[in-house]
């Protein structure tokens, strides 16, 4: 394959991609449980921002009358029951996909929302090695979506040098905004909506596995960006 002309760093999400989604889900669950209505239109509203203004968005929905602390520990109590019944998986794939990565040369970094000890380190601790030596993982929670922190603050490179793996719309769209690349990752039932927002949003790569993410595809968005067609 030839040199890759333009691409330097592949930034790809944790939760959702590397490892099983527990965020989508468990948002869902915990709406309907507390009386409220989860549609397309409060994903949209809700999906891919800070945890605080999530449970805000998430009280107004169900009619909580409580501080938006409370409902954030509600929601994270929601997610370690739902863990309880569905086991962290690392997603399939994951070591090959990121040697991959370290083969054609490209900064590899994993980003999440939540603190690298809290679920980087629990779940991926063992392919740290197949990630950028310098910044293996971001925690993004206070920067959301992540895509100009990542890339100015964190990296320093040019947006049109950066792609992003993600299973959330909204960073595809800031992806698009900034001149960003993107694949999305819409792998599980409860993504069925962000399939939806990624297509509505322009999104040209959607993979339902990290095998599909080949150097090859790769290659293929380098010239996009090279060319300033990813997005057209």
């Amino acid at each position: 394959m030839d040199h890759l002309r333009k691409l330097r760093l592949v930034a790809i999400d944790v939760d959702g991609v590397l490892i099983d989604d527990t965020y989508l889900a468990v948002l869902e669950r915990f709406v309907a449980r507390h009386g409220g209505v989860y549609d397309e239109d409060a994903e949209r509203r809700i999906v891919g921002l800070q945890d605080l203004v999530v449970s805000v968005l998430i009280g107004d929905l169900c009619g909580l009358d409580q501080p938006a602390t409370e409902t954030r520990a509600a929601i994270f109590a929601e997610r370690e029951e739902y863990l309880r019944e569905h086991p962290i998986q690392v997603t399939d794939g994951a070591a090959e996909f990121l040697l991959s990565l370290r083969e054609l040369g490209v900064r590899a970094v994993a980003y999440g929302g939540r603190t690298r000890e809290h679920t980087f380190d629990r779940y991926l601790k063992p392919l740290v090695d197949f990630l950028d030596p310098e910044v293996p993982y971001v925690s993004i929670n206070d920067h959301r979506p992540g895509v100009d922190w990542i890339v100015r603050e964190v990296i320093g490179c040019e947006f049109d040098e950066a792609v992003f793996i993600d299973d959330v719309s909204r960073v595809g769209m800031a992806a698009r905004d900034l001149g960003a690349g993107f694949i999305g990752f819409p792998s599980s039932d409860a993504h069925r909506r962000q399939r939806r927002f990624m297509a509505d949003a322009g999104v040209r790569h959607i993979a339902g596995s990290l095998g599909e993410i080949t150097p090859e595809l790769l290659a293929r968005i380098d010239g996009e960006l090279t060319t300033s067609t990813h997005w057209s």
